[in-house]
């Protein structure tokens, strides 16, 4: 029986070692400096987030594929409608075709921002495992706010945390 126990707990410790492990690659930590990147958007601007300094800079990044990103980007409208003079609302599109992305906007009227990650290089900066991920970088350009995955309700979170990065950002 105590062979037994301790094979058990030692399986319990090295599955716990394990998760804390894969948690901490998951995304940047809060407090981090946000890498800076320059991308060309949809509509062949570039965006570079050093230049974005003084407002928060909230990223969505999605691919027109991919269901919960879909679910997600009528609420990264709704941020980008109603902050978008105070925050910089970008939905970072990774590695699809231009004329995909540029239908999907068309056919969906949204209007935010689409920087074009077409190599993948920006998300792998920001440790992308899955989509969609979003981060939000304050006015000084540090890690707000990460959140990997889209469920119902998230998007409450996500204008909290936009508010509290304007208002500290004044």
């Amino acid at each position: 029986m105590t062979k037994r126990w301790w094979m058990l707990a030692a399986a319990v410790a090295l599955t716990a070692l394990g998760a804390h492990a894969l948690l901490q690659e998951q995304g940047l930590p809060v407090g981090a400096n946000a890498p800076d990147f320059k991308l060309t958007t949809l509509d062949g601007k570039t965006v570079e987030l050093s230049k974005l300094r003084g407002k928060p800079v909230f990223i969505d990044f999605w691919a027109t594929w991919c269901g919960p990103c879909r679910r997600a980007l009528p609420h990264t409208q709704k941020l980008a409608e109603k902050y978008g003079k105070d925050a910089h609302i970008l939905a970072i599109n990774l590695k699809e075709d231009p004329d995909t992305v540029r239908q999907f906007m068309q056919s969906n009227n949204y209007s935010f921002t689409v920087p074009m990650d077409m190599d993948g290089s920006v998300a792998a900066q920001y440790r992308v495992r899955g989509i969609p991920h979003f981060v939000l970088i304050d006015a000084r350009g540090k890690i707000q706010f990460v959140q990997i995955g889209y469920g119902p309700g998230i998007e409450q979170r996500f204008e909290t945390e936009l508010q509290k990065a304007i208002r500290a950002s004044k």
